[in-house]
């Protein structure tokens, strides 16, 4: 896996409860440029409720987020539609659990 300095060094504990979790498949894609440095960035959620952020120009995966429902509902809202229920449900239950803390 292409995986940024950033990610590798600095979130191995986070990519263990992943791991716990399950990835899942992707569902949706996002394209995001919040003027970061390092340019734009991809949005991917997938099934399990996890985000893997890449980077648009190198394609390296930056991270992977444990999403929380306002993130998910916040994506949706780029493409003008409403996030599917599931994941939501999905999301608050990781919350529940303080898997995104």
């Amino acid at each position: 896996m292409n995986v940024s300095r950033h990610y590798y060094k600095d979130r191995k504990s986070r990519e263990e409860l992943i791991q716990k979790i399950g990835e899942g498949k992707v569902v949706a894609s996002f394209n995001v440029d919040r003027g970061h440095v390092n340019g734009p960035e991809i949005y991917k959620i997938t099934s399990n409720g996890i985000i893997l952020v890449y980077n648009a120009i190198s394609n390296k995966l930056v991270t992977k987020l444990i999403a929380r429902p306002g993130q998910i509902k916040r994506y949706y809202a780029i493409i003008n539609k409403q996030a599917p229920e599931y994941l939501l449900d999905i999301a608050r239950k990781h919350e529940s659990l303080n898997y995104n803390k």
